[in-house]
């Protein structure tokens, strides 16, 4: 491999090995590259909705606090390098190509006795490899699904395991009920973890107790440390124990809450008030309540499941003007249910496909009724400045969209 589209091609081919749960592919990837990723700190993030945008507030604090912070992310929006990153820079092409290469190798070497990597175990290992590379002094790991059989969960003591939220997604594969869910994201807590919690359904809330309870761990409600908050179209503003009222970085009530783990896990890790509060106005996370353009207001938002779009809902409540929305919404999630949701602020909802392998395709959609468009005609169309518009779904879509809309500007 010699460049950036070699790798793409290299980890494409993997994708038909699917998912395959079980960490003892990882484990011995990581024995054969002769990496030990606890050697530097970690913070490892799960949860259903919220992950990245806590990634993306602990960041910067981190980088405020004056320290290299690497994180490992998915999926991406710009670029598939923004997967791994240090402080918010992704991975730059030489480095990517040296970490493929050595990682191809080591498959190679173990394929014949632990079977074929999966396409994210690779990914995970590449983040493994550069980051025991480069040698940063944090890095924050996001579980790419579900949590103790992830990938990811090969770290064995992360200082810090923040569970943000848990809500209906994936359920073929993490279970039917809450409970189910829960136990696959409390998997990544750890005998002696400082353990940070975000808002989670009452009933949840003893079995987490419970659980780190007989792991002896330290448990932290993120929710506690929130004093205030005020929502406008032009901003969110919120107010923490200890942290003067800062604009967010990110907007909406759930933005609140997610900056809110950050907060509780920056605190426990020493870092200064001043270094918290920049961060929180520093964050950026593409994708998440993102405004691409202000005459004509357009909002790009990655909710893709009832959770996702309970909070977009709530945040677009606050807009002044008419909402139309465009969106995507995969094949295996609750369609009309989401539309359901967003039908609460706008009668006014467009649906279209895209190239993806779980994108309901046209004839679905003109099977289900929907109101069916394409992004030129979206965007033609609907050029105004007296509405918002908003485009949302899925973050797959949304990188589709933004790279649309780029060009097109």
């Amino acid at each position: 491999m010699r460049t950036r589209e070699d790798v793409l091609e290299w980890l494409s081919a993997l994708l038909a090995f699917g998912i395959k749960p079980g960490l003892s592919r990882m484990e011995a990837l990581l024995t054969e590259l002769g990496i030990d990723p606890d050697t530097i700190p970690t913070v490892h993030v799960a949860g259903t909705n919220g992950k990245g945008s806590t990634v993306a507030f602990l960041r910067e604090m981190g980088v405020a606090q004056g320290l290299r912070i690497g994180t490992f992310t998915s999926p991406y929006i710009i670029q598939f390098e923004e997967r791994i990153m240090l402080n918010g820079v992704p991975i730059s092409e030489a480095d990517l190509v040296e970490a493929a290469v050595a990682v191809q190798k080591a498959i190679a070497n173990i394929d014949s006795t632990v079977g074929t990597v999966t396409e994210f175990e690779a990914l995970t290992a590449l983040a493994f490899y550069h980051f025991n590379h480069v040698r940063p002094d944090f890095v924050i790991y996001e579980v790419g699904l579900g949590g103790l059989y992830d990938s990811t969960n090969v770290l064995k003591q992360p200082k810090a395991a923040i569970i943000t939220s848990i809500g209906h997604d994936h359920q073929a594969i993490l279970g039917d009920t809450l409970q189910e869910i829960a136990l696959q994201k409390f998997g990544i807590i750890k005998q002696g973890t400082m353990v940070i919690a975000g808002k989670l359904q009452e009933e949840l809330t003893v079995p987490l107790m419970a659980y780190c309870g007989d792991r002896q761990e330290n448990l932290a409600w993120s929710q506690e440390v929130i004093r205030h908050y005020r929502l406008s179209e032009a901003g969110t503003w919120a107010t923490y124990e200890g942290i003067p009222e800062t604009r967010l970085g990110l907007e909406g009530i759930h933005q609140v809450h997610n900056a809110a783990n950050a907060v509780v896990c920056a605190k426990q890790l020493g870092w200064s008030k001043t270094a918290i509060r920049r961060g929180l106005r520093n964050a950026t996370h593409p994708g998440r309540f993102e405004i691409i353009s202000r005459k004509p207001r357009i909002i790009l938002d990655g909710a893709h499941n009832p959770e996702g779009v309970t909070a977009l809902v709530e945040r677009l409540k606050e807009e002044t003007k008419p909402v139309i929305v465009l969106c995507s919404i995969l094949r295996d999630k609750d369609r009309e249910a989401m539309l359901n949701q967003l039908r609460e602020v706008t009668q006014d909802i467009y649906e279209t496909t895209f190239d993806f392998p779980r994108a309901r395709t046209l004839d679905e959609l003109n099977a289900d009724g929907a109101n069916v468009t394409d992004l030129e005609s979206f965007f033609s169309e609907n050029d105004t400045v007296d509405k918002t518009r908003i485009v949302t779904g899925s973050l797959y879509f949304i990188s589709t969209v933004r790279e649309f809309y780029k060009k097109r500007k």
